[in-house]
């Protein structure tokens, strides 16, 4: 996001469908929650934390894997869906600021959370003279295939 400032989150919106599935569900609560982990706190928000927490120790989230994650903090019950995504914003950038209101609500003192580095992917083995496309995009490939063919011409 252009002119996102350090420690500022907008809260996930996970779309109308998702709104319509959870309100279908009545009486569903949403919690936030905070784990503890090698690279600092991860705060997330699920109506089921413990199963959440439970794919995080897994390995099952990107995010966390192999970060040793412990569940350290829950919060009280909030109503939809929305309510915990804009708490879960909240919490993450009083954390990345490290705010003592942070460690006021969770008792925990604040780290801000280190995400793994993103892998960079290759071309598929194989693809030879595919690579510059994909490098360069198709505009590019274009352009460079039209000079190679005016020099063809030119010749």
């Amino acid at each position: 996001m252009r002119g996102r400032r350090r420690g500022y989150y907008e809260p996930e919106d996970l779309g109308e469908e998702q709104d319509a599935r959870d309100a279908a569900v009545a009486g569903r609560r949403y919690y936030v929650y905070v784990l503890e982990t090698d690279r600092g706190h991860y705060v997330g928000h699920s109506a089921r934390v413990r199963a959440r927490a439970r794919e995080h120790a897994e390995g099952r989230s990107a995010s966390t894997a192999g970060a040793n994650p412990e569940l350290a903090w829950t919060s009280w019950p909030l109503e939809t869906r929305a309510d915990a995504a804009r708490f879960e914003a909240a919490m993450k950038a009083l954390r990345d600021q490290r705010a003592e209101r942070f460690r006021e609500i969770t008792g925990l003192a604040p780290e801000p959370f280190a995400y793994p580095p993103r892998r960079r992917r290759e071309p598929a083995a194989g693809t030879g003279g595919i690579a510059p496309v994909l490098r360069w995009g198709i505009p590019a490939a274009a352009a460079l295939a039209f000079l190679l063919w005016l020099l063809e011409r030119a010749s």
